[in-house]
């Protein structure tokens, strides 16, 4: 199973668990695609694009964060699958007061929600 079908899974299973809860996922560099990539990365990055940002976040603060972000990638995966943009935007923002978290997979990511919707 793709990365993507995956984190569509993922957001099905958060809707359904989390009712009324908000989940959103961010579009980055990756979904540029097209005749006109550089054009259209030129201006999402005048627009404020930044390499490195998580797939997803809930911004719901609990005992300990102010909110999720989590970066997806496929069942398997190691933590050198981890760009180094990417290691630097999930440090920056655990600094912030955010949980920030890699995850290999649905399960993984799921895992990581249901504990911090506990306040873990």
């Amino acid at each position: 199973m793709t990365e993507s079908k995956q984190q569509q899974l993922l957001i099905a299973w958060f809707k359904l668990q989390y009712p009324g809860k908000i989940i959103f996922s961010i579009p980055n560099g990756a979904m540029l695609g097209g005749a006109n990539r550089a054009l259209i990365g030129k201006i999402r990055k005048r627009e404020g694009l930044l390499k490195g940002v998580s797939d997803l976040f809930i911004p719901i603060p609990n005992k300990k964060y102010c909110g999720l972000f989590i970066e997806m990638k496929n069942i398997g995966a190691t933590r050198c699958k981890v760009s180094e943009d990417q290691r630097w935007f999930l440090d920056e923002m655990n600094t912030a007061g955010y949980k920030a978290e890699w995850c290999a997979g649905f399960d993984a990511a799921r895992e990581v929600i249901i504990d911090y919707m506990k306040g873990r």
